[in-house]
Formats: structure tokens, C-alpha cells, sequence
């Protein structure tokens, strides 16, 4: 790519992706603030556990996946630092906005709002880093980036259970809000756009419906990617209900007060996620370098996802606190172990121009499937249960979780065959090594 020589100094790429990691902070800590005061919502503005999963859920990753489609295409063709910073702006209004809900209706709309903001976070970073970094950087620079999210996991629920006890949520959700504003100041004033790769080898940019639906159905179409979405959406279902009911279930089950809840789960869910998702960058470089076959990195979430599971049933059933704490923190470090593989996976085998767009149809799948479903089959089992229970039927819903790993495992075996097959079959080899799946040798 040549240089040109009247364009604007290049932001340094190790700042640009600071600020993407910030913003991503922002995008996790005021998602999470949300399960953290789940319970003194819910009595103040007397909302049942189904109604604060359809808010919490269905309402915020419906408009979030389908905001984000659109989005996204807009990422692939416009400056994509500043419709990050409005992304950035538009979320952080809204969770302020948050804090002045008076029932279910205005709350769940402050939720949308939150969720179409959001949209803009990941799909922006996912096509900015590999502008930004060389390709055998890449990796590395996406699992740093991916750790932002535990960041903002591991910050939002100490900050929301501190700030909520001190002054009531709704003070709690304005001042979080407005706080996230100061990102949007530091994307437009201190990120340039980077050129996109091949951007000089571009034809005219076809009509934006066409462009859509075209991207989509290449990426779509991409071999094993409808099979790695669903396994994908399965594997994230148990982190999606970690966010929104893991509070309420230390509150009720295991008598932890709201001032210390964020300390109790923040470190242990947040530690192992973000030692989860930069050992998955080492691990996925090395599985690569086998066979120099970029499919192989899903190897990776093939043997974390099934080795979770132990961890899943001692982190609900334990009794002792800090026993289930550690099942927890081992969980989520299997866990996301699964994300940065598969993006970093997806993005690279699509061409650039359709990055976002693959971004935010994987996201989708962890939206649709893990994001809506398995918190509100939580939140009604637990609805359904409580009669009988009392507060012991939400650890019961969450034990209903226990299946997805089983079920993610099955579609991702599926989808690495298919993209180890097409990828070998296009460079007109055969295949030598059956696989090295965890089962089937």
C-alpha cells in the first residue's frame, strides 16, 4: 500500500487501540450495571424476574443485533472513529437516562437506546485493529482488545454495587452514563480514520440495501460459518446469564449485601475472562503455526467450552462462597476463551470490506441465542419455580444452563470440519491430519 504523502499524521496504533479498549470498558461496565441493581430495581419499580429479563435481554440484544446490522454496514464503508464516538455518546446518555425510569415501559426503552448505542463498539474495533496492526500482530491485538470487555465487567460490578449502595441506583446509572462521555472526546480529538486495507484497489462502493444484502449473503455463505454462529451462540449463553442474574443469585442465595456483591463476583468472573482471552491469542498463534491454517485456532474453544462444565455445576450447586467463586473464576476463563478465537477467525476470512459485517453477525448469534434466550429462560424458570423454591428456584433456573456447553461443542465440531475442509480444498491439498478434534481421532 503506498503512502500518501498528503495525507494526515497516522494515529499511533497502540493508542488507537487503548482508546478502543477504553471504549469497550465503557461498552461492558454500563452493560453490566444493569444485573448488579437488578433486585432494588425490581421492588422500586415492582417488575417481576421475567419482566427484568425481556428489559435486560430479549428488548436490549433484539434492538442491539438489528441496530447492529445496519450499523455495521456503515462501518464498512464510513469513518468508523466517529460513528464510534456517536455510539459512544448515544449509550452513555441512555444509561443515564436509565436512572430516571419509572416503570417497566420506560426502562426497557432506556435499554433499547442502550443496546442500539452499544452496536457501534464492537463491529468499529473488528474493522479498525487490522487496519491498524500487521496481520501476525493481529491476534494478539484482538485478544487485548477482547479483555476489555472483563475489564469492563470486573470495574462495572464493583462500581455499580459501591455507587448504588452509597446513593441509590438511579443516582448509580447517571453518573456512570455521563462518566462514558469522556471517551467520545477522546476518539474525535485523538483517533484519526486509518486507511483501509486495499482501500486503493476499491471500485465504486455499490447502493447501501445491495451492499447489505450482498455482504451478508457472502459472509453468511462463508463454509462452516452458519454451524460456528450457532455453536458460538450456545457457548455464550451461560456468560449472557453470568451478567444479568450472577448478582441477584449471590443476593439471594448466598446472603451477599449489595455493597459487596461487585467485589465478590467482579474479580473472580473479570480476572479469569481477561487471563482467558490472552491465553487464547497464544494458543490460537501456536495451533495455527501447526499447519499454518487459520481455522485451527478453533480448536481452542473445542476443548474450553467441554472443560467447563464441572466448573459450571460446582459454581451453581457449591455451598460455600468462595468455593463457588473459584468454580466460577475457572469457568469464565474457559469460557472466554471462546470469543477472540472466533472473531479473529471470522474477521480474517472475509474480505476487508465486509469485517464489521462479520463481526456483528457472530455477535448476533450470541445475541439471539445467548443473549436473549438463556437470560430469559432463566428469569422464567426462576418466575415459574419461586412459588415452591422461594429464592432458591433462580439457582435452579441457572442450572438449566448446563446443557450449552454439550450443545456448543457439537456445532463447533461441525463448523471446524467444514472450514478445515474448504480451506484445504482451496489450496488444493488434502487433508493429512483428521482434525486433532478432542473426540473423534
Amino acid at each position: 500500500m503506498s503512502a500518501n504523502p498528503k495525507a494526515p499524521p497516522k494515529t499511533n496504533p497502540f493508542w488507537a487501540l487503548f482508546v478502543l479498549f477504553l471504549a469497550n470498558v465503557f461498552n461492558q461496565g454500563d452493560r453490566i450495571l444493569f444485573g448488579t441493581v437488578v433486585d432494588p430495581i425490581g421492588r422500586d419499580l415492582a417488575i417481576s424476574d421475567t419482566e427484568m429479563s425481556l428489559a435486560s435481554g430479549l428488548f436490549f440484544v433484539l434492538f442491539n443485533l438489528v441496530g447492529g446490522l445496519f450499523i455495521a454496514r456503515l462501518v464498512d464503508r464510513g469513518n468508523r472513529v466517529r460513528i464510534l464516538a456517536i455510539g459512544v455518546a448515544v449509550w452513555s446518555l441512555a444509561t443515564a437516562a436509565t436512572g430516571l425510569a419509572t416503570g417497566f415501559s420506560t426502562l426497557a426503552l432506556a435499554r433499547i437506546v442502550v443496546g442500539i448505542g452499544e452496536a457501534t463498539a464492537v463491529p468499529a474495533a473488528m474493522s479498525l485493529i487490522p487496519d491498524l496492526f500487521r496481520m501476525e500482530a493481529r491476534g494478539r491485538a484482538v485478544a487485548v482488545f477482547q479483555t476489555s470487555s472483563f475489564v469492563g465487567i470486573v470495574g462495572g460490578t464493583i462500581i455499580a454495587g459501591v455507587l448504588a449502595a452509597a446513593m441509590g441506583w438511579r443516582s448509580m446509572f447517571i453518573v456512570c452514563g455521563l462518566s462514558g462521555l469522556s471517551v467520545t472526546a477522546l476518539l474525535l480529538f485523538s483517533v484519526r480514520e486509518p486507511e483501509r486495507e486495499e482501500q486503493a484497489d476499491r471500485t465504486a462502493i455499490p447502493a447501501y440495501w445491495r451492499d447489505l444484502v450482498d455482504g451478508c449473503g457472502r459472509v453468511l455463505h462463508r463454509p462452516g460459518f452458519l454451524l460456528l454462529m450457532a455453536g458460538f451462540g450456545a457457548g455464550s449463553m451461560m456468560t449472557f446469564v453470568l451478567a444479568a442474574w450472577a448478582p441477584t443469585f449471590l443476593l439471594r442465595s448466598h446472603d451477599v449485601p449489595l455493597a459487596q456483591v461487585g467485589l465478590v463476583i467482579g474479580p473472580a468472573v473479570g480476572l479469569g475472562g481477561i487471563f482467558g482471552a490472552l491465553a487464547s491469542g497464544m494458543f490460537a498463534d501456536r495451533m495455527v503455526r501447526k499447519r499454518n491454517l487459520a481455522a485451527d485456532m478453533l480448536k481452542v474453544p473445542l476443548w474450553s467450552i467441554p472443560l467447563s462444565l464441572p466448573f459450571m455445576a460446582g459454581f451453581i450447586f457449591l455451598p460455600w462462597l468462595a468455593a463457588a467463586m473459584a468454580c466460577a473464576a475457572v469457568m469464565n476463563f474457559l469460557l472466554s476463551m471462546a470469543t477472540p478465537t472466533a472473531m479473529n477467525f471470522v474477521v480474517n476470512s472475509v474480505a476487508p470490506g465486509d469485517r464489521g459485517l462479520s463481526a456483528t453477525l457472530l455477535l448476533a448469534a450470541t445475541g439471539l441465542v445467548g443473549g436473549t434466550m438463556g437470560p430469559f429462560i432463566v428469569g422464567l424458570l426462576s418466575d415459574l419455580l419461586a412459588p415452591r423454591l422461594g429464592d432458591e428456584s433462580l439457582r435452579i433456573a441457572i442450572a438449566a444452563m448446563l446443557a450449552t456447553p454439550v450443545v456448543a461443542t457439537i456445532f463447533l465440531v461441525a463448523a471446524y470440519r467444514r472450514a478445515t475442509k474448504a480451506a484445504i480444498d482451496e489450496a488444493g491439498a488434502t487433508i493429512t491430519d483428521p482434525q486433532g478434534l478432542p473426540a473423534g481421532r
